[in-house]
C-alpha cells in the first residue's frame, strides 16, 4: 500500500510540473506575439508610415516638449475592457514640433497623434488606447514619442490593475 502510495505521488506531481511546463510555453508564446506585433507596428500609427524617416527628422531644427503627466494609471479594468487617455503636452521651444512616431510597447497599446507641425507655444495630443484582453494583474506599457527634440525619443507610461471577469 505504501509503494502504491508513493508511484501515485510521483504521478501526480510529474502532471502538475507537465501542466506548469504548459502553461509557461504558452506564455511564451502570448509574449513572442505580443512583440511581433509590437515590432510589425513599430515606425507605424493607426497602419500609416511615419512622418519623416529619422534622418530627416534629425534635420529639423530642435525644439523641447513638456508633458502634461509622464504617467496614467487607469486603475482596475476587468480583462477585456479597452480604455482611453489624452496625454497634453506643449512645444516650450523656439522651432515648430514635428512628431514623427509613436509606438507603444505592446500591440495591446495604441497611440494616435496629429500628424501637423505644433507651433512654438502650442500645445498638442497623443491619444493612448489599451486593450486589456488576455492581460491580468498589474500591467504597466510604454509608448515612446520620436520628435524633433533633444533627445529625440520621448516615454509616457500607462498601468492598469486588469482583474478577470
Amino acid at each position: 500500500m505504501n509503494e502504491q502510495i508513493k508511484t501515485f505521488s510521483i504521478v501526480v506531481i510529474t502532471v502538475c510540473v507537465f501542466i506548469m511546463t504548459v502553461i509557461d510555453i504558452l506564455e511564451m508564446i502570448e509574449t513572442k506575439k505580443e512583440r511581433a506585433t509590437a515590432t510589425t507596428t513599430q515606425g507605424t500609427v493607426s497602419g500609416k508610415k511615419p512622418n519623416m524617416t529619422p534622418e530627416q527628422l534629425a534635420s529639423q531644427p530642435k525644439t523641447t516638449i513638456q508633458f502634461d503627466e509622464m504617467k496614467f494609471d487607469f486603475g482596475e479594468m476587468v480583462a477585456g475592457d479597452n480604455s482611453k487617455h489624452k496625454f497634453s503636452f506643449t512645444n516650450t521651444g523656439s522651432n515648430p514640433l514635428v512628431i514623427s512616431d509613436a509606438h507603444g510597447s505592446c500591440g495591446c497599446t495604441i497611440p494616435s497623434y496629429s500628424k501637423e507641425p505644433i507651433p512654438p507655444g502650442g500645445k498638442g495630443e497623443i491619444d493612448v488606447e489599451f486593450n486589456s484582453k488576455g492581460k491580468s494583474g498589474l500591467q504597466n506599457k510604454t509608448v515612446t514619442v520620436t520628435a524633433n527634440t533633444e533627445p529625440q525619443q520621448t516615454v509616457i507610461a500607462i498601468s492598469a490593475n486588469v482583474k478577470k471577469e
